[in-house]
């Protein structure tokens, strides 16, 4: 286990508008976020070979943009692409992945997303190569009726009020760059998105039994300031998986590619060659 820890002289890079790929990818959620769409590049920046794809899936409730430049800085090592999940458990995303998707693969998840990425690994682990979570629970929801009347909120008129909460806490207040585009993010996708999202949390299964057995290689990137999961949830997750790479990013929050987007994907670049996946 690879233990390390990141402070502010180690960020390289600030959240940028996106590139040509990111809003293409970002147009395309519309037509079917709440079908689970798998959402990859144009074919102009796909891989020739099309091997060992990197799926990347977002945080509740955030969009491509969450990647975009991940998307953009690895697409020279792996074919990325994005898949936005909505389906009403945590069970029926990770089978509409998995029926999406042929083949091998790799997955990277953010929180809700890194749960998700838990789900399909525990459904489908000879399919998976490689997984990279980032400020993710293996637990099981500690709190379901707070999931399901959070949704309520979002459903009768609160939609604003719950995406300032949210970000209140899952983005440090100097950090004003992250928290505006989160904000826009969340508005984007819609309150029906972010309900279903919510509702399905309280679905989430325990994989910490999951993650013990798991030899494949992982990354694991960890906001040492998240409100929600803790650093010392990422630590727990490295002492399980000897063969882990754990990195905390000091004054980081709930969403390490969307606060220190050139760090995670340089991060994400040493991992993926350095472990043989691209």
């Amino acid at each position: 286990m690879a233990i390390a820890a990141l402070g502010h002289g180690a960020v390289v890079g600030q959240f940028r508008s996106l590139d040509r790929l990111g809003k293409i990818a970002d147009n395309r959620f519309s037509a079917g976020l709440l079908r689970g769409h798998h959402l990859g590049p144009p074919d102009d920046l796909r891989s020739p070979s099309m091997s060992l794809p990197l799926i990347l899936l977002p945080a509740m409730p955030c969009d491509g943009r969450m990647y975009a430049e991940q998307v953009k800085g690895l697409k020279d090592l792996v074919p990325p692409s994005v898949c936005v999940l909505a389906q009403a458990t945590f069970a029926e995303s990770a089978e509409s992945l998995l029926a999406s998707t042929e083949g091998e693969f790799i997955l990277a998840g953010t929180a809700y997303g890194g749960c998700l990425a838990m789900e399909v690994l525990a459904r489908c682990p000879d399919r998976v190569r490689g997984i990279w979570l980032m400020n993710c629970q293996p637990g099981v929801h500690p709190n379901p009726d707070a999931a399901r009347a959070t949704s309520r909120r979002i459903r009768s008129g609160e939609h604003e009020h719950v995406i300032a909460e949210f970000a209140e806490h899952a983005i440090p207040a100097n950090d004003v760059v992250s928290r505006e585009a989160f904000v826009r993010m969340a508005r984007d996708t819609g309150a029906e998105v972010f309900a279903r999202q919510s509702d399905a949390t309280s679905t989430r299964s325990d994989h910490w039994a999951t993650l013990a057995a798991s030899k494949i290689p992982t990354l694991l990137i960890w906001g040492d300031a998240d409100r929600f999961v803790p650093v010392s949830v990422g630590r727990r997750i490295a002492t399980l998986m000897p063969h882990a790479r754990f990195v905390s990013l000091e004054g980081c929050g709930h969403f390490p590619t969307l606060e220190r987007p050139s760090l995670c994907t340089e991060l994400a670049r040493r991992w993926l060659t350095e472990s043989g996946l691209s």
